[in-house]
């Protein structure tokens, strides 16, 4: 890996967990080890990733839990997600790329993984997805259903994103000085005017947010592992 590659993967673990009942997201077991444990191992062992970061809710809360034979560092998130991922961005002090990932999707593979940073050196930012099966209505607030989008033209968003570390600290820039607080890293880099490169990634890919995902989970994991998926 040369150094004008160095890639920090950046797992964002520091969320409340308030839709979960309050609890930690990371230390869910799913086949006897947690999703941080899962996520981790997974950067781990990709080729293309030079170190880990993770970004937890209180210092030192995972300090023992993961180990990895590449570099990794743990540091303190912040109140918002946006937040997180910007106090993860800046102890990626080596870095030129950075890949941010939501501990709370287990299932991202090492194959999807490279392909999204192999984007992102082409192209300069990269962003796993799916296609939306559902068809989507636009409704207002007073529930008055008034646009219906071609669903061949709608992606749901995921994580892996990866970015060129100077395009992700100007998007950042801009959106904070907009006082624009967006949902995820992609749509802060396009409001910047820069491109982002889509990959079609597993269905697999999916978070956990409530309860009801955790079973979802732990069925995947069951099927994957007797060979089904």
């Amino acid at each position: 890996m040369t150094t004008e590659r160095f890639v920090s993967a950046v797992i964002v673990a520091a969320g409340s967990g308030t839709r979960m009942g309050s609890i930690a997201k990371p230390l869910i077991k799913i086949g006897g080890m947690t999703l941080l444990e899962r996520v981790v191992g997974t950067f781990d062992k990709c080729k293309l990733v030079d170190e880990i970061i993770v970004v937890e809710r209180e210092a030192g809360q995972f300090d023992s839990l993961v180990k990895a034979e590449k570099p990794l560092k743990f540091v303190l998130g912040g109140k918002t997600r946006a937040d997180s991922v910007k106090c993860g961005v800046n102890a990626a002090t080596d870095a030129n790329y950075v890949c941010i990932h939501d501990c709370a999707r287990p299932f991202i593979t090492i194959e999807e993984t490279e392909k999204l940073i192999t984007l992102a050196f082409e192209h300069g930012a990269s962003c796993a997805c799916t296609k939306v099966k559902d068809t989507v209505k636009y409704r207002s607030d007073e529930e008055k259903c008034f646009y219906t989008p071609n669903r061949d033209n709608l992606i749901a968003v995921q994580t892996p994103q990866v970015f060129k570390k100077s395009i992700w600290l100007v998007s950042d820039a801009l959106a904070r000085k907009n006082g624009i607080v967006f949902t995820d890293d992609t749509s802060a880099a396009e409001h910047a005017g820069f491109m982002v490169f889509y990959e079609e990634c597993s269905e697999e890919n999916i978070k956990l947010t409530d309860a009801n995902d955790i079973k979802i989970a732990k069925a995947i994991y069951f099927l994957k592992e007797h060979g089904d998926l």
